[in-house]
């Protein structure tokens, strides 16, 4: 009998997990992780701004899309958004966010918000990072 509520109960928290709404269940972080969030670091190695404390986060009561960061071009088997901003010297143009495939689509806009989408802010870094947003492709 325990066993079986406990397949009830396993069953109810898994179905409970709802596909990821864009871009309502995700937020951009400069300052560390969002606590109790399910983050992702971004980072370029080769630019000295202050990236080492930033993420991109989705809400963990929704289904983990398995993002990943890549600063070495995208990464096979998964979808990826390049993330470039031109102003910026060190690197950024072969930077990706990679989900697998049940992710919503998103893409990368370093001119301004094209509809629905996350900021993306670096205060700290002075090559245009103002202006870098996520959007609901």
């Amino acid at each position: 009998m325990f066993s079986k509520i406990l397949f009830v109960a396993l069953v109810a928290l898994v179905a409970a997990k709802r596909p990821p709404r864009f871009p309502e269940d995700f937020r951009w972080s400069s300052a560390g992780p969002v606590r109790g969030w399910r983050c992702t670091q971004i980072r370029e190695p080769a630019d000295p701004h202050t990236w080492h404390d930033n993420f991109f986060c989705q809400h963990p009561h929704t289904q983990d899309i398995g993002m990943q960061w890549s600063y070495a071009g995208p990464i096979r088997g998964k979808k990826c958004v390049q993330v470039l901003e031109p102003a910026a010297p060190h690197t950024w143009n072969d930077n990706y966010l990679c989900t697998n495939h049940r992710a919503p689509n998103m893409r990368w806009s370093y001119d301004g918000p094209k509809g629905a989408c996350v900021r993306w802010l670096e205060a700290a870094a002075p090559h245009t990072w103002n202006d870098n947003y996520m959007c609901r492709a």
